[in-house]
């Protein structure tokens, strides 16, 4: 996909994977009260976590963010807005057998797999350096480097 400097890039986690999560968890918490006590213990905590997710993911959209000023993203439940001089770094890496798009920020890394961008994190770094130095723009050093 081209990218020009007028076109963002989007990334987030697919919509019936985040329903599924919050149906997952009202289904964990509204087996609770037939659950013996340890049974207890371990699905209220799931419930409540999943739960959490999945609501994070349908209010804190999109994940990650990108147009010529830079990176809009969300780390946890903050938004942030870094500008491409404050990245000094993007690459795929692989963790057991998956891979994961890594964004050095300086003093932050942030880590995102393919279930919380929503596509290929080789898709979605291509994309981030065409956003990066749109066609035209004067050729600036790859941000991304093999792992």
């Amino acid at each position: 996909m081209v990218i020009g400097q007028d076109v963002p890039v989007y990334a987030s986690p697919d919509g019936r994977w985040t329903w599924l999560q919050v149906g997952l968890a009202a289904a964990l918490l509204t087996a609770v009260p037939w659950a013996d006590p340890a049974g207890r213990l371990l699905l209220v905590p799931a419930g409540l976590l999943l739960a959490a997710l999945g609501v994070r993911d349908l209010v804190l959209r999109p994940v990650l963010a990108a147009d010529a000023t830079g990176l809009r993203l969300v780390q946890g439940l903050h938004r942030r807005e870094v500008p491409w001089s404050s990245v000094e770094g993007m690459r795929v890496v692989t963790d057991r057998r998956a891979p994961l798009l890594e964004l050095d920020l300086g003093r932050t890394v942030v880590v995102l797999s393919r279930s919380r961008l929503g596509r290929a994190p080789y898709l979605v770094l291509a994309d981030l350096e065409a956003t990066r130095a749109p066609p035209g723009a004067p050729d600036l050093p790859p941000l991304s480097a093999q792992p």
